[in-house]
């Protein structure tokens, strides 16, 4: 009979219990956990060939006799607090923090009354290559149609545990049972090395000797508690995998399980969903009302038209923090879902485009998803702003699985997943998907119709304010200013061609030229350079309160009748930390004055989005507006930047 398996912690370097490699997942907000969790799970079904991945999560009672090596955990875990409490006997506050979590976790756990989430699958079951992934924090171990790298989801799940301590079993589908685990405390002091904050339940550490990292247990030496998940995921699909979580901690918040789950997946799994590819369980019968509950196809709509009105300003105090997209866009979304499949051929591979029009909130959205998971709205060369003279619309744009267009959207996702990092491409793989989004946006173009407007403009330069206003006080719309403004240059479609036609000018992205034969800097141009007019406008904008905002334009001809639109502007605020998709302002209200304090005539239109104004001649105005911040903004943004598109009236 094999014994007992135990934790197993090499030589290390020193780190404390908040360490900067686990501070990383200290705050993680639960959407990332289990969104995380359910794409390993995802692409793992994807692998197997297996349809539709299912994903079963699953509450119980640990007990202390469920949790392998608790002796060993134990030792360890004194040994570590005793060696970086500090002289006087006292931790640092931060670790004080974490140490009192673990404490009460293991005290729980002792009296048999700790809770443990299990998340079983449908996939192809971890073999000995795809959990040394998992304990090396993601290494390349997945297929090439597949999300991400196994490692990096599952590791964050270790936030999930007040013990910090995550267990993993494998029934793959050819092959012996396996399993792991993995522990993070704080290192401590060794024979002749620093031992390791991070511990395995293995057989064996190798540390790279015979070309291994671990021996793993498999046979009588899987852990009791694993290997009756791996029963059931047997009995149930034939192989698959279990990724258990004892001391969980219902990630911080105060709710049910079957509400996180089930938002988080019907969110960022919509598509995968709606087509069939994936099924989400959720079995909380241990706890007391708990119920059973499963998001599919049936169930999709309900979950996300219940969720149309959350927006994330709503959600920054609950387990909603973090989850995007906001339940109104995972609604929009859903609905351009339903509309027909229309394969868009591109250089790289085809892509599935659905497009909604019209759309109930007047603003243009593009949402990608890959492998039927949500990335990102925000698409190089898609940005909503690129159809600022098009009537809004919401798309869904889908990659082919299996073609060049999905490698290199894969391969320019971060880490997490949610977001197109073009850095991450090389040189002509990043021109290759910019070439292939401009295709997919001439495509949507053909198929929307275009504003009721001959024209559209923006100042060719406007200026950033940081702060300004009376600080919300009196919302009073003065123009004192911190600091001086800064005047920023922008080729906008202010600058228009004199010439009337010819290609593009090949412009040189530097301003430097390039270098001639004898040494002198030319530019290279496909055709005659195009003399460009910048159009009579510029704008100034100042913050003027909580939702208020002041702009001073100034026109330098005679404009008569015009339409101003208020965007957020892409790089959002004055630090440019904070990068936001062009989006429209809707105004409450506004207040139009010419500098001898004579008002303008106007009103509102298209949803409130848009200032009709009559009379401008060359002079200065004053635009005092309320505005409805959108989804998020006012928590992330400080000093919000807006800027003025100008419209030339229908005739």
């Amino acid at each position: 009979m094999s014994k007992p398996a135990s934790l197993k912690f090499g030589p290390g370097e020193p780190s404390g219990f908040t360490n900067e490699a686990t501070a990383s997942f200290n705050d993680v907000p639960p959407a990332r956990i289990l969104r995380e969790l359910l794409q390993n799970s995802l692409d793992a079904a994807v692998e197997a060939g297996r349809r539709p991945a299912t994903v079963r999560f699953e509450l119980s009672v640990l007990r202390r006799a469920d949790l392998p090596d608790l002796a060993g955990y134990e030792d360890a875990f004194r040994a570590a607090t005793e060696y970086h409490r500090a002289k006087d006997g006292r931790l640092s506050d931060p670790a004080d923090q974490v140490v009192t979590v673990m404490e009460e976790a293991l005290m729980a756990v002792k009296n048999d009354y700790h809770w443990m989430l299990s998340v079983l699958d449908n996939g192809i079951g971890f073999d000995e290559k795809r959990m040394t992934a998992v304990l090396s924090d993601g290494s390349g171990a997945k297929a090439e149609g597949a999300a991400g790298s196994y490692g990096v989801g599952h590791f964050s799940a270790v936030a999930a545990s007040d013990l910090r301590y995550v267990l993993y079993g494998g029934a793959p589908k050819q092959g012996k049972r396996i399993a792991s685990g993995f522990a993070i405390l704080a290192s401590r002091p060794g024979k002749k090395h620093p031992i390791s904050a991070r511990g395995f339940l293995v057989k064996r550490l190798f540390g790279g000797h015979e070309n291994k990292l671990f021996s793993f247990l498999s046979g009588e030496g899987v852990p009791p508690v694993v290997n009756r998940a791996l029963s059931d995921v047997r009995k149930a699909w034939g192989h698959g995998s279990v990724v258990m979580i004892p001391g969980f901690n219902y990630f911080g918040y105060e709710g049910w399980l079957a509400d996180i789950v089930t938002r988080v997946a019907a969110f960022n799994f919509s598509a995968a969903i709606h087509a069939g590819d994936l099924v989400v369980e959720v079995d909380e019968t241990a706890a007391e009302r708990g119920t059973k509950t499963s998001v599919n196809a049936d169930t999709l709509a309900g979950i996300l038209e219940a969720e149309r009105e959350r927006v994330r300003a709503f959600r920054s105090d609950t387990w909603y923090r973090g989850l995007r997209p906001s339940g109104q866009n995972a609604w929009a979304a859903y609905q351009a879902l339903l509309e027909s499949q229309s394969l868009v051929p591109t250089m790289v591979g085809e892509a599935d485009v659905r497009v909604l029009h019209p759309v109930g909130t007047g603003k243009t959205r593009l949402d990608l998803f890959r492998n039927g998971m949500w990335i990102t709205d925000d698409i190089p060369d898609l940005n909503p702003s690129i159809f600022a003279d098009y009537e809004p619309f919401q798309a869904v744009l889908m990659p082919k699985q299996g073609t060049e267009l999905h490698r290199l959207i894969r391969k320019a996702e971060g880490p997490m997943h949610d977001q197109l990092v073009q850095k991450l491409l090389r040189p002509a793989e990043r021109e290759q998907l910019q070439t292939a989004c401009r295709g997919i946006a001439a495509w949507v173009k053909n198929r929307v119709p275009k504003r009721t407007v001959k024209a559209m403009y923006t100042p060719d330069d406007f200026l950033v304010v940081a702060s300004g206003g009376d600080g919300g006080v009196s919302g009073a719309s003065s123009f004192s200013m911190w600091g001086a403004p800064v005047v920023v240059q922008r080729a906008r479609l202010s600058q228009q061609r004199t010439d009337g036609g010819g290609e593009e000018a090949d412009v040189d992205p530097d301003g430097k030229g390039r270098q001639g034969q004898h040494g002198e800097r030319t530019r290279r141009q496909k055709t005659a350079p195009k003399k460009l007019r910048p159009l009579p406008f510029r704008s100034t904008g100042v913050p003027g309160g909580q939702g208020r905002y002041n702009i001073e334009i100034e026109s330098r001809d005679a404009i008569g009748e015009v339409l101003l639109k208020f965007r957020i502007d892409e790089n959002t605020d004055a630090t440019s930390d904070r990068l936001w998709p062009d989006e429209d302002v809707e105004l409450r209200s506004f207040r139009a004055t010419a500098r001898d304090g004579t008002a303008l005539a106007g009103k509102l239109e298209d949803g409130n989005t848009t200032i009709r104004l009559r009379g401008l001649t060359a002079n200065t105005y004053t635009i005092a507006i309320e505005y409805v911040a959108p989804a998020g903004f006012d928590a992330a943004v400080q000093a919000p930047v807006f800027r003025v598109d100008l419209h030339k009236s229908q005739g």
